[in-house]
């Protein structure tokens, strides 16, 4: 499930949780509902309430923590990539073509991701398509005339080697979101909370837009 689905099943799983608390209010007797029974829904509601509040939190750290983790690797292989294309340099006119395909392939890969977010299609797949690593035969196809220059080829197939691990790295950590299981204890907690406001609610227009409200 992407993130637009879970939005969309939490809306209306919230709402008819809502909308099922205030239909079983119509079938209470009226004294189950008074003020000491109105006191200990509250009661539980806060404690979920509570609950829910230290898990979305958590919830929201570790989505930070795995954002900042995924820009840490991309700077990491851009910085490499600069890299690569500075030590391209020593080679002069001779890596016009290796330089070519490095920008040629990078923008590849970012068009690729680019619609894959559009589009909503798994990004390991258009990862795959982006071959980052093709222009590593662009790199020994180099001559190396002299000392200086085999030491650069050297240099420049380690930092392609490089790139390519932070590569896979990153292709391993794409889909590395928060697990199914939490989210779906958290979507059963928002369904308690909204189920004790339909019961508590009084039976207006006013208190159902504000659960529908809420619940959106």
């Amino acid at each position: 499930m992407n993130s637009v689905d879970i939005a969309i099943v939490t809306f209306f799983v919230t709402l008819l949780a809502g909308i099922f608390g205030f239909s079983i209010t119509l079938r209470l007797h009226e004294s189950w509902l008074d003020g000491v029974s109105r006191d200990q829904f509250k009661a539980i509601r806060n404690m979920i309430g509570s609950l829910l509040a230290v898990c979305l939190g958590f919830l929201l750290v570790t989505a930070k923590s795995n954002f900042d983790k995924k820009v840490d690797e991309v700077r990491t292989q851009a910085s490499k990539v600069v890299l690569l294309h500075r030590v391209l340099d020593l080679f002069g006119d001779e890596a016009n073509e290796a330089r070519a395909k490095i920008v040629h392939t990078l923008q590849g890969q970012i068009e690729l991701l680019q619609v894959a977010s559009t589009n909503y299609i798994d990004q390991k797949e258009a990862f795959k398509k982006a071959k980052i690593d093709s222009f590593r035969e662009a790199v020994l196809s180099i001559e190396a005339k002299d000392e200086k220059k085999s030491w650069a080829k050297t240099a420049a197939l380690n930092l392609t080697q490089e790139i390519t691990g932070i590569k896979w790295k990153i292709y391993n950590d794409l889909n590395a979101n928060i697990p199914l299981e939490v989210v779906i204890f958290l979507i059963a907690l928002c369904v308690t909370v909204f189920f004790n406001f339909g019961v508590i609610s009084h039976h207006h227009w006013t208190a159902a837009l504000g659960l529908m409200t809420a619940s959106l």
